[in-house]
């Protein structure tokens, strides 16, 4: 077991430099390269892995490829679940490709390679999604020219240690404007999420809010100015109500903050808790929330408990959201039930969106424009069809598209 402990961290140089530190101080890199590692002291037959790349930078994903091929020809069978053609190519040689729910290709993954048209309806979407795109909100102009700008990134870079996580990127937000950012894993995109809320410090450039810089507030501070985040898990107390968890977050409508005031209910802490139980009763009106407010969240399903997350974020009445993967773990109908959902809580409430999101036809329905990132650097932005059908996006997801290719579906 020694020996086997010993070999797994000689393959991943960070882990021996920090193996003597607590797991919870890792990087998301490196504790994927621990959670490899102990599965391969176990010297599994097979070994079943979810999302292989899922928010990691393109060095770490190479060696974690290369670790598992080792693994692979030491006789193991790796059956992996990745939304990265380019990372499941170099790993495995047979590919099974589903689309809600049904499996439209089954073979070799070289053949796989050569059928753009069936990725490109997943990953960037096809016509219909993008007629609608264009029919619907997203037909706006540049926000430059319409509206005030609420939010800005200046040729920001972020680098944790020899890696570029993000380079020079620039991006202006306009009130009342959603943007999508899309991208292969390990783009950059929940990174430049944590710089425009202050998570993550950039090495230069800076972010502004409403022409204000704000580079170096923190994250309360930020919020305070009417910048709201979701994360991808959604971490809410599971023994709470509904309820109860939107009247937590309703505190921006609490004024009476004395010890005094509660124990002898003064007409300001009346006041408050009559402004709480109305902005409830808005919250669970605005997002349908009306047969789940006494059910625990603990009980919902994980749409649900999405839809409860957004309402904690509009609780705080933001001027700009920032939402990572809102659609991750939910079943096709609820991402559509999602997609209506946004677009009518960003015109009700004149609310800007960034949102990362893979699920590219839910994006592109209700953004007014897609930014696209590969390796840290903003690849093309504009209108999601414009977006969409660039050959650079094309070959960040799909890998480069041979000469004479079609770009469109049939």
């Amino acid at each position: 077991m020694a020996t086997r402990t010993a070999a797994a961290l000689d393959a991943f140089p960070q882990l021996r430099r920090r193996s003597h530190e607590p797991a919870a101080n890792l990087s998301g890199g490196e504790q994927q390269m621990l959670v490899l590692a102990m599965a391969s002291v176990a010297q599994p037959t097979v070994l079943l892995i979810d999302e292989l790349s899922l928010g990691l930078a393109p060095i770490v994903v190479q060696q974690l490829v290369s670790f598992l091929a080792e693994l692979r020809a030491a006789g193991a069978t790796i059956v992996l679940v990745e939304q990265s053609l380019t990372t499941a190519a170099a790993l495995t040689e047979q590919a099974a490709f589903l689309e809600r729910g049904r499996i439209r290709f089954t073979g070799p993954t070289s053949e796989l390679l050569d059928r753009p048209d069936l990725a490109r309806s997943v990953y960037l979407a096809d016509e219909a999604a993008s007629r609608a795109a264009a029919a619907g909100p997203a037909s706006g102009a540049s926000p430059a020219t319409d509206r005030n700008t609420v939010l800005a990134a200046e040729a920001v870079s972020v680098r944790y240690g020899g890696v570029d996580a993000l380079t020079d990127v620039d991006l202006v937000v306009a009130a009342g404007e959603a943007v999508g950012l899309i991208g292969p894993n390990g783009a950059g995109k929940s990174t430049l999420l944590d710089v425009l809320c202050g998570l993550a410090r950039p090495a230069s450039g800076r972010v502004t809010m409403d022409g204000r810089d704000v580079t170096a507030l923190a994250f309360s501070g930020r919020a305070r100015g009417g910048l709201g985040r979701s994360f991808q898990d959604a971490r809410l107390f599971p023994s709470l109500t509904v309820e109860e968890t939107l009247a937590i977050a309703s505190d921006g409508a609490v004024h009476a903050v004395g010890i005094a005031d509660a124990v002898l209910r003064t007409p300001a802490q009346r006041r408050d808790e009559s402004a709480v139980r109305r902005q409830v009763d808005d919250l669970v009106e605005r997002l349908n929330l009306g047969a789940y407010r006494s059910r625990t969240v603990g009980e919902l399903s994980t749409g649900q408990r999405r839809i409860v997350d957004l309402a904690t974020l509009v609780a705080h009445r933001p001027t700009v959201a920032l939402l990572d993967e809102p659609s991750s773990g939910l079943a096709q109908a609820e991402v559509e039930a999602l997609g209506l959902l946004l677009a009518r809580i960003r015109a009700e409430l004149d609310l800007a969106i960034v949102i990362v999101e893979h699920d590219i036809p839910l994006v592109s329905s209700f953004a007014t424009r897609l930014v696209a990132l590969d390796q840290g650097q903003v690849i093309a932005s504009g209108h999601p069809d414009a977006v969409l059908s660039d050959p650079a996006v094309v070959a960040a997801y799909l890998g480069t598209i041979p000469a004479g290719e079609p770009l469109a579906v049939d």
